[in-house]
């Protein structure tokens, strides 16, 4: 029995809990792509997708540095493909929804989806006649739209795969291409016949280091790979004319000027000689200080967008070797929330999707400050007063010390990178000692993850690949002297799984090593949360099921199916100091009770990445499902305050002892939240005094229909005579 302060008369009826919208946390810049071109009074300007909530095409004259409007994308969170076609009208295609849209002046038209059940579309690039054409995610087709015949689909490109990252048109000859990630292929189709043939070197075939980006420029191909090697084929045979180069550039300009056609490698400017087929420098050299997201010539003068989060541009004159590096005043945006952390020092720290932004929010004044770019965290953990941050694409873990000043480069600092062990997301975490383990999941078109051991002593890691065979690793939880660790089937982006169902495995802290492995929902594809329950035993989420394993034994003792399916590695467990267990998936948040295993849905919708501070609050972003599952509108930051509890962290053994007399009653929650063992106090009694406490006691639960009479004389049966 647990002692409390509970006076039996009173009644606290719980309600359903509070949520308090603390609103937009960031707002920020993130251009995925520009596009230069003219408006319709013939202006030189450019046109930046961008992300938001919802997306954006913002127009600006690159030479005035004026910004000259934006227009909202409805239904979309951004735009990765945007350009202009040969009759002046600009077209974007958006993710999650996978529409067309239309910059009319400014406002945005939306002309629908391409292509049914796709979430991506990429690669925009005109035709004639006002045509455009781009690619598609999950099904890996291509489109195309024009004013004339509106949206076609030109089909699947490749069989199996899932992108189509990008196209190239000859509008002249009526061919396509389309780059294929991530099994790598390059596809070449005849418009006119749709024959197809697959051009990409022999030997890169099934190479992950797919192709990514492609401009067809004066009868050659450039293409770049997406681990950012450049290559220049014969755009018919796939002959290699160039390659062993490098190109952080997205893509080339889209036309050549004086018989060169440039890039970014690295942060410098880079141009291509056509004639000599040969990359190079540009004079100077001219350092464009990051990779290049849009091309454009302007009176002979080449301006390019650098970077995607800063505004960055730059000028360079061919002719003359001039460059300027300058600032475009480009409209930041509200961004989808990525992650969401209750912190050891009483805030609230949300990432960016995508933009990597960290900024915290002080609960007691509302107060959010934003405290700059770590990258996108897939994984925030803390120990000891640091966060910890698991960072897509390179893989990198991070280490932040809120009580130090931020300074990029060393608070936070790398503490290792795990892309070149073939992991991209650093997703689960969790300590032990003077250790701390990672979870991961792969690198597109790979499978298997991996555990990672970083020992804070000596700053080294070490890495455990795939411990359990194609599966990646997305929940951890140490109890006793294990760690148990939650996988799931998929592998990295473009993957079809290769396993069936996953698994829960142990690892052996004291000897370094995977003791076992077990399947604790058949079926079920993905484990994406493990915790201590409140009863000490292993609970964990997986799809839609909740199950309840006794670390002793490892066998799985319950299992709750809830009203909901897996959404994400956003599905977590929280025990709450209520003693119940909160799960969020599908964007519901659901209450479960451990002694009856009970379940009451407290939130229906718009629940997600949820973290609960040390007061037993939960906090989540938002979020709307659309049509096609997915989560939009994201950007804002909510808590859900639980109802009062009478009896935090109460006793929640399976039956009613007095002393150590088991009476076979089962135990339960009031709906004030204190349990029967919490309020039968036979540790403060003893003899005569206790036999008349019970009696007492049970008469008054009797007497509030907490118990029935028959449970009662159990109760009272069960307490130890007096001598």
């Amino acid at each position: 029995m647990k002692l409390t302060a509970i006076l039996l008369s009173t009644t606290l009826l719980l309600g359903p809990g509070t949520v308090t919208d603390f609103g937009v946390q960031s707002s920020a810049l993130t251009v995925l792509e520009g596009v230069f071109g003219t408006d319709q009074a013939g202006r030189p300007v450019v046109y930046s997708a961008q992300m938001g909530t919802p997306g954006v095409v913002a127009k600006l004259d690159p030479v005035t540095r004026e910004h000259l409007g934006t227009a909202e994308l409805p239904g979309a969170s951004g735009a990765w493909g945007i350009t202009q076609a040969d009759d002046g009208a600009v077209y974007a295609g958006s993710y999650p929804n996978g529409h067309v849209y239309r910059y009319d002046g400014d406002k945005a038209v939306d002309l629908g989806a391409p292509v049914p059940g796709q979430t991506v579309l990429y690669g925009f690039q005109p035709g004639r006649n006002g045509t455009v054409y781009g690619g598609t995610y999950p099904d890996a087709h291509a489109f195309s739209y024009s004013p004339g015949t509106g949206l076609r689909d030109l089909g699947r490109m490749y069989d199996g795969q899932q992108y189509v990252t990008d196209v190239a048109v000859d509008a002249e000859r009526e061919l396509l291409w389309a780059s294929i990630g991530t099994g790598g292929h390059l596809i070449r189709m005849d418009l006119r016949t749709g024959d197809k043939r697959d051009i990409w070197p022999e030997a890169l075939r099934g190479d992950p280091n797919y192709p990514y980006d492609l401009n067809l420029v004066a009868g050659k191909l450039f293409v770049k790979r997406n681990k950012l090697q450049g290559l220049v084929l014969d755009p018919d045979t796939g002959a290699v004319l160039a390659d062993g180069f490098t190109m952080s550039s997205r893509g080339t300009t889209r036309t050549a000027e004086g018989g060169y056609v440039y890039f970014t490698s690295g942060t410098a400017l880079w141009r291509y000689d056509l004639a000599a087929d040969r990359p190079e420098p540009v004079p100077g050299p001219v350092t464009a200080g990051g990779p290049g997201v849009g091309w454009g010539f302007v009176d002979g003068t080449l301006y390019a967008l650098i970077g995607n989060y800063f505004g960055d541009a730059l000028s360079y004159d061919p002719r003359t070797g001039a460059s300027q590096r300058f600032k475009l005043p480009f409209p930041a945006q509200p961004i989808d929330i990525n992650n969401v952390s209750a912190g050891q020092d009483g805030k609230i720290y949300t990432n960016l999707y995508i933009n990597g932004t960290l900024a915290t929010l002080d609960p007691a004044t509302g107060k959010v400050t934003e405290l700059g770019r770590a990258g996108q965290a897939d994984g925030l953990f803390w120990r000891s007063g640091k966060l910890y941050l698991g960072t897509y694409p390179s893989g990198a873990v991070l280490e932040y010390d809120p009580a130090r000043p931020w300074a990029s480069g060393t608070n936070p600092r790398e503490l290792f990178r795990l892309i070149d062990d073939g992991q991209n997301r650093p997703q689960a975490f969790a300590t032990s000692g003077g250790k701390m383990y990672v979870g991961s999941t792969p690198d597109y078109g790979l499978w298997g993850g991996a555990l990672t051991v970083y020992d804070f002593g000596s700053g080294q890691h070490t890495v455990l690949k795939a411990p359990v065979q194609d599966q990646g690793v997305i929940s951890l939880a140490v109890l006793g002297g294990t760690l148990w660790g939650g996988t799931t089937i998929n592998g990295g982006g473009g993957t079809t799984p290769k396993a069936t169902e996953a698994k829960l495995f142990t690892y052996s802290l004291d000897d370094g090593a995977k003791t076992g492995e077990l399947t604790p929902v058949p079926g079920a594809s993905s484990i994406t949360s493990v915790v201590e329950g409140p009863d000490g035993k292993l609970w964990g989420l997986a799809d839609g099921t909740v199950f309840v394993l006794d670390p002793a034994t490892s066998k799985v003792v319950r299992r709750i199916t809830l009203p909901a399916g897996y959404s994400g590695v956003q599905d977590e467990l929280h025990v709450n100091p209520d003693s119940h267990v909160y799960a969020s998936l599908d964007g519901l948040l659901i209450r479960i009770d451990p002694l009856s295993y009970e379940f009451t849905v407290v939130r229906d919708s718009g629940t997600y990445r949820t973290s609960q501070d040390a007061q037993g609050n939960l906090w989540f972003r938002s979020g709307v499902k659309a049509a096609n599952n997915a989560v939009q509108g994201g950007a804002h930051l909510l808590r859900y305050t639980p109802p009062p509890d009478a009896c935090p962290h109460s006793d929640i053994s399976p039956t009613v002892v007095i002393k150590t007399t088991d009476s076979g009653v089962a135990n339960r929650f009031r709906p004030d939240g204190c349990t029967l063992e919490d309020l039968i106090e036979d540790e403060r009694y003893e003899g005569p005094q206790l036999t008349a406490y019970v009696a007492k006691t049970t008469a008054k639960l009797v007497a509030d229909h907490v118990i029935t009479p028959a449970e009662a004389v159990k109760i009272i049966h069960s307490t130890p005579k007096p001598d």
